[in-house]
């Protein structure tokens, strides 16, 4: 269980960059949350996201460049014209325009223009019978509009359907080469295309039955056509048993004058949507010979389409643990052939660069160090037969190469060990050897600055033989002897080669 959870943890700090390609815009998540400055410890996961890139137009070619800091060693315009709205344009001229309540007709009910007339209590026993009767002829059609609503909502869909089929092939497969539209737009407006010619609804799956029964559709919006008419007559009839019991009741005399106003304008007002109703049945019926049947070898094609479609992510992933200091992404887009014969040309995306930590480094350096040994050098002379000693530099300046090694800092400081090597310049220790070990401060990873100090050791003259200064000396040369000692350092370098 520990190991389980362990694991988990480690792929939860992978590091994961997302470029974003058509708005050219790179962000990085570690542990799903946003990081500004990524960096990571060599030999950790890295995956690159290039999202919403579109592979129906691009081919992705992806080059990684690694670097140690070391020593060295088109198509036709989209909807048939560029705007967006033409094929809806299409559609709408092809289906009238239908839609909403009664075909786009006024969506007040026709029984609501009758109610509320004829209450007052000095009307007649068999007026009030009558504007009952006119009142039930206004529910009698209401109900019938309902019935005409339903197969309206039934006809708008099928006919939408139709009339999609037919450009919807076409324009999907334009749309998916559109250079100028975001994938996710793409996606969005090729499902708007689809899933009313397959019948679908929302993102459920698509169901075969369903494609093969809408090949033949022809013959269902017939029969609705039909019904949808034998209403709109039932509708007629009722108007005419309508317009009977109003010239019945325009004939009572006790029939007062506002309800005789109420009366004609629910009669008008039935009688418009009514010939409203007659009007769309008659373009309905003209619009059926200008549709051809859903085949199914397009309905499949569509079918497989949309299935694609729906899955398509836009996106590509890459895993890489890179070992190098620096690791560069570059992302090239070739279009494909028939993107070519479009005119879309290629493009670089802007490089991706990731630093890593981590790891022994191992580099060098040339600079300058500042040595003072412990014991002062002396430099040695007789004088009145006595031995004389006289106190050489306070300290050495002596030019010096240094050998590095450190982990790799995921900032841009360091800490490490050094080992290096001097040579004396000037005065009596031109050209002696001196030899540094100490722990150095490593600024920066390519370009580097280091400070470094710790025990020096190099050669010294001393006296020789046991004399010591102030012994009696009567001879002319001094026995000396060149022998090693510490010392302390401080030295500044710099990579003058290489990263």
């Amino acid at each position: 269980m520990l190991m389980l959870l362990n694991t988990a943890w480690l792929y939860a700090q992978d590091l994961h960059i997302f470029y974003d390609v058509f708005e050219d815009t790179v962000y990085y998540q570690i542990d799903g949350k946003a990081v500004a400055q990524p960096a990571v410890k060599k030999g950790q996961q890295v995956i690159l996201h290039v999202l919403n890139y579109n592979d129906y137009i691009y081919d992705l070619e992806l080059e990684t460049e690694a670097e140690d800091f070391n020593v060295p060693a088109s198509g036709s315009p989209l909807f048939g014209g560029g705007s967006s709205g033409s094929a809806l344009a299409q559609f709408r001229s092809l289906t009238g325009g239908m839609g909403g309540t009664g075909f786009g007709l006024d969506s007040t009910r026709i029984a609501d223009q009758g109610s509320g007339m004829v209450d007052q209590a000095n009307v007649s026993t068999a007026t009030k019978a009558m504007a009952r009767r006119f009142a039930s002829h206004l529910q009698a059609m209401e109900d019938i509009e309902s019935e005409i609503q339903e197969l309206n909502g039934y006809l708008n869909k099928e006919l939408q359907s139709q009339a999609f089929q037919q450009i919807a092939l076409d324009e999907v497969r334009q749309l998916r080469q559109h250079p100028g539209l975001s994938p996710k737009k793409i996606k969005a407006l090729s499902m708007d295309y689809l899933k009313p010619v397959l019948g679908v609804r929302r993102d459920e799956p698509l169901n075969i039955g369903e494609v093969v029964r809408r090949t033949d559709q022809s013959s269902a919006i017939q029969k609705t056509v039909e019904d949808y008419e034998q209403e709109v007559g039932q509708l007629q009839m009722e108007l005419e048993k309508l317009e009977a019991s109003r010239s019945v009741l325009f004939e009572a005399p006790d029939l007062p004058d506002t309800d005789r106003l109420a009366l004609a304008v629910a009669y008008e007002s039935a009688a418009l949507r009514v010939a409203g109703y007659e009007e769309k049945a008659q373009s309905v019926r003209e619009q059926l010979t200008g549709l051809e049947s859903l085949q199914l070898r397009e309905l499949t094609e569509l079918g497989y389409l949309y299935e694609e479609m729906q899955e398509h992510r836009f996106e590509q992933k890459f895993v890489f643990s890179p070992d190098a200091d620096l690791t560069t992404f570059r992302i090239r887009l070739n279009p494909v052939d028939s993107a070519l014969q479009q005119g879309v040309r290629p493009k670089q995306l802007n490089p991706i660069k990731l630093n890593t930590y981590g790891g022994l480094k191992v580099n060098a350096s040339v600079g300058v160090s500042f040595v003072r040994f412990f014991d002062r050098p002396q430099s040695y002379s007789v004088r009145d037969s006595f031995i004389v000693a006289d106190d050489q530099d306070a300290f050495l300046p002596i030019i010096s190469s240094f050998f590095h090694f450190y982990p790799q800092s995921r900032r841009q400081v360091s800490v490490g060990g050094t080992f290096g090597l001097g040579i004396g310049v000037g005065g009596d220790n031109a050209g002696l050897q001196t030899y540094f070990f100490g722990p150095s401060l490593i600024l920066g990873q390519g370009q580097r600055v280091v400070f470094t100090t710790g025990l020096a050791g190099g050669k010294v003259e001393r006296l020789a033989q046991g004399y010591q200064p102030g012994d009696v000396y009567d001879a002319t040369i001094l026995p000396t002897k060149s022998i090693y000692e510490l010392g302390f350092f401080l030295g500044i370098s710099f990579n003058i080669m290489g990263n």
